[in-house]
This record gives structure tokens, C-alpha cells and sequence, in this order.
């Protein structure tokens, strides 16, 4: 028994601070007074949801609170349900409520990502879907001005055809939050640090639509909360990494001409491109590339089938390994008190990288390290060649090691 919003243990229903969140602090019954949609019963899910518009292939619905319970309403709704996805196609698609709640908890619990209040609910007749509370609501029923990144770039259907939520970059969208947002660049980072979320967590729907600025009590505008977040990847294999490109021409990097996908040196040029400066975009990459202990962890506290989360791991551990190391991440590794990377060590440094390639040395300063560096390449000395570098100097005893190809450091390296 755990809470059905943060999956805190020993609680049944909801603990009192995702009621907060939630219901402002009401009691409110996890299980709602009506079945799931289906043949007998959605003419009444169609009747009072009329106003709310449906994406995509997951049903959405509105509800409003009426004492402890959640109603279906056509107007002054305050919550979007959205059960079970009726469509066929899709693989595993009982899972999308509880694929949907853990991304979301995940992206607000581990990495201080902004994300609407949502919980998992169950239908009387015990079937599972997500509710998330309207971030677009005020207390006193009206709302803010919100405006997605389609409507923002002046795509529509009428103007870019069917598939125009699909047509553009994430580097645009950066620029659409310079041009709207006062304080961008606190924005720009927040949305950074989304865009790279999406990406490790195989969220490949992440298109214009689902970006949006909203109007604050002040009247200016800022980045909303994050909402439909998921790893897509469980219930649609075949789809791209990412709904968009990273910025113009991202596929033909030197990084995808190699590996045939994105790695850590394209979201670099992507923060550079948006104007995030480099000790801030590093930060945020190491924040999100070091907590792959506490993100497994979820995953086993999560309601997901056991098989689904074995699927939803590899696929976050694949996209992980994808990006390599940072700076701090080698440095951390290497001496967690006193973190850096070129600190003297005493005995030799274990790095294995992508390719499963193993070297064994010491990481070593000299005059390139500093240019190296702003690239994510560190000099290392292989200890077969220690004796030579020590007494000669020379540079052809240097090894460069590429960070983004990095997958794991051990100090001191095992035998």
C-alpha cells in the first residue's frame, strides 16, 4: 500500500502533501463513482466532457470536485482524467496511466522539474488512469492566459498541414521563450532541462503543443508547469528519439553522422544556441545524468507491471549511456570530497567506455587541457606509457579521452 500520488509507503490513497497539491488538502476518494468509458456507458463520458478537446489518442476528460468525490463536468472542471488509451495499435497500453504518473513524479521528485499536481485513480470497476489537476485554472474558477508553442510560431493545420506540431526545432522554441518571457533565462534553462528529461526518458511526443507559456498573476508570461510526460517508446518502438529536432540540421552533427542518434556534445550546442551559459548547461547535465540510482528506484516503486519495468529501465539506461560523462561526473568519481579531474591521484584510473573499450592510467594536465576541456576531453596517460610520458613530455603518449563516450569510471581501478 503506498500513496497514489508520490508512492509514499504505508499510506492508502493519498498522502497529506499530494492532497495538498492535488485537492488543497481535502480528503478525496482514490476510486471514482463510475466505470471506465466504454460501450455501455460513454454516451454519458461524451455528454459532460463536450467543451474539452480530445489529442491525439488518449481520451481526456473533465472532472470537478464535489465534496470527496470527482465528477465528470462539462464546464468549471478543474481535473483531466485520461484512462486507458482505447487504440489498439498501441503495445502494453494499460500501462499508459502509470507510464504517465512515474515520468511525471520522476521529472518533479528527482530533477526539480515544474510539473502540473497529477496522481493515479482507479475506476470503480478497478481500471487505472491518470488525473492531473489544470495549472490554466485560478482559485476563483477563471484562467490564464496560455499559449503553446504551435499557436506562438503561428502553426496550425490550416497553415503547415496535418503534421504541424512536428514542424520545428527545440532551438526555436528557445527563441519563442527569449522573444515572450521577461525572465528567459532562468525559462530557457528550465526548458533545457526538459528537452534533455524527454530524451532520457524516451519521450518522443514531446512536440510544439506540448511547450506553453502562461501569464502569471503579474501579467507577464513564463514557461508552464510540464505535462504529458511518458516514455512513449513502451507503447509506439518505432517512433523518432525526440518529436523534433534539437536545432536546424541537428541530424547532420558530427555525433549523429557517427552513432546515428543524439549524444551529449548536440545538446551542449543546442544550450549554446539558445544563449544558456556553459557552467549552467553543465550543471544541468550532470544533475541529469547522475541519478540513475534514484531513478531505478522509482521505477521499482512505480505501479508498472514488472515486465514493463523492465522495459522502461533499459530504455532510460540505453538513452544514459548514449550521453556519456561530464566534467563533474569523472570528477565525483574519482574523489567525491575533493572532486576534480586532473586532482593527483596515486594509483591508476580504470575508464570504460561506450564501446566497451577499457583504459588504465591516470588522468594528467598539460598545455591542451584547458582548450580539451570546452569540448569534454580530458588528457590521459595509459600506464604502459607513464614511464615514457614522465621522462619525455611527449604528446604522443597522450591519450584523449572523449567524456561523451565515457560510461564509467573507477578510482582505484580494480584489478
Amino acid at each position: 500500500m503506498q500513496c497514489y500520488g508520490c508512492y509514499k509507503p504505508n499510506i492508502e490513497g493519498y498522502c497529506p502533501a499530494c492532497r495538498k497539491q492535488l485537492f488543497d488538502g481535502r480528503r478525496v476518494h482514490s476510486v471514482l463513482p463510475f466505470d471506465t468509458p466504454k460501450a455501455n456507458n460513454l454516451e454519458m463520458f461524451q455528454e459532460k466532457t463536450k467543451r474539452l478537446s480530445i489529442s491525439g489518442v488518449q481520451l481526456k476528460y473533465s472532472l470537478k470536485l464535489e465534496g470527496k468525490e470527482l465528477e465528470l463536468t462539462e464546464i468549471d472542471g478543474r481535473y483531466i482524467l485520461k484512462p486507458i488509451p482505447p487504440s489498439t495499435h498501441l503495445i502494453d497500453r494499460e500501462q499508459a496511466p502509470e507510464n504517465e504518473h512515474l515520468t511525471m513524479q520522476i521529472a518533479a521528485r528527482l530533477f526539480s522539474i515544474s510539473t502540473a499536481a497529477n496522481g493515479l485513480i482507479y475506476f470503480k470497476d478497478g481500471a487505472p488512469a491518470y488525473l492531473t489537476r489544470r495549472f490554466d485554472v485560478r482559485a476563483a474558477g477563471s484562467k490564464y492566459q496560455q499559449e503553446d508553442m504551435a499557436q506562438l510560431s503561428g502553426r496550425s493545420q490550416n497553415t503547415h498541414g496535418e503534421h504541424f506540431k512536428y514542424d520545428g526545432t527545440y532551438e526555436e522554441i528557445g527563441r519563442l521563450i527569449e522573444k515572450y518571457v521577461a525572465a528567459y533565462q532562468p525559462a530557457l534553462e528550465q526548458f533545457f532541462r526538459l528537452v534533455v528529461f524527454n530524451y532520457l526518458f524516451s519521450n518522443g511526443d514531446a512536440h510544439l503543443k506540448n511547450f506553453s507559456l502562461i501569464q502569471t498573476d503579474m501579467g507577464d508570461y513564463t514557461l508552464s508547469p510540464a505535462y504529458d510526460l511518458m516514455c512513449t517508446v513502451l507503447h509506439t518502438p518505432l517512433e523518432s528519439d525526440t518529436a523534433l529536432e534539437l536545432y536546424k540540421d541537428s541530424m547532420d552533427s558530427p555525433f549523429y553522422n557517427i552513432f546515428g542518434h543524439y549524444g551529449q556534445a548536440d545538446f551542449r550546442t543546442l544550450a549554446d544556441k539558445v544563449g544558456i551559459i556553459p557552467l549552467r548547461r553543465d550543471r544541468i547535465l550532470t544533475q541529469l545524468l547522475s541519478a540513475t540510482e534514484q531513478v531505478l528506484r522509482m521505477v521499482q516503486e512505480s505501479a508498472l507491471s514488472d515486465e514493463t519495468k523492465r522495459k522502461y529501465t533499459d530504455a532510460y539506461l540505453d538513452k544514459v549511456n548514449r550521453m556519456g560523462m561530464t566534467k563533474d561526473m569523472i570528477a565525483r568519481a574519482m574523489n567525491p570530497q575533493y572532486p576534480g579531474v586532473y586532482s593527483v591521484t596515486d594509483k591508476p584510473t580504470k575508464l570504460t567506455l561506450l564501446d566497451k573499450k577499457v583504459l588504465i592510467g591516470y588522468f594528467d594536465a598539460n598545455d591542451q587541457s584547458g582548450v580539451l576541456e570546452k569540448e569534454n576531453k580530458y588528457t590521459f596517460i595509459e600506464i604502459n606509457n607513464s614511464a615514457l610520458y614522465r621522462d619525455t613530455r611527449d604528446m604522443r603518449y597522450v591519450t584523449i579521452v572523449e567524456a561523451d563516450l565515457l560510461r564509467e569510471v573507477e578510482y582505484p581501478a580494480s584489478n
